[in-house]
């Protein structure tokens, strides 16, 4: 059973939020959001590494900056598609019948 955040040592905390943070971007960017959710109760531990902070602060922008760019191109896509003929039929996924 894993240990909890807690009771981590300094570098354990600072192994997990650095690879939580660089799997982030294996398309995987809830791990960022679960980086910065998951490290946040321990953040102002004196002992620390000033690195872990760094990676909870870029988790969480980049959680943010992604989750824009995802719904401006949901809001795009959803009222565009139709405008962009062929293109838009190739990019969908499941053609919605009678539209």
């Amino acid at each position: 059973m894993a240990k909890p955040i807690e009771k981590m040592s300094a570098d354990e905390i600072l192994t997990v939020s650095k690879k939580l943070f660089y799997s982030g971007f294996c398309l995987l960017p809830m791990l960022w959001v679960y980086n910065f959710v998951y490290i946040w109760p321990v953040r102002n531990r004196g002992d620390l590494h000033p690195h872990v902070r760094h990676y909870l602060l870029m988790s969480a922008i980049l959680a943010t900056v992604l989750f824009v760019v995802f719904s401006v191109w949901f809001g795009v896509f959803v009222n565009q598609r139709l405008s962009w003929g062929p293109v838009g039929d190739r990019l969908t996924v499941v053609l919605v019948k009678g539209v």
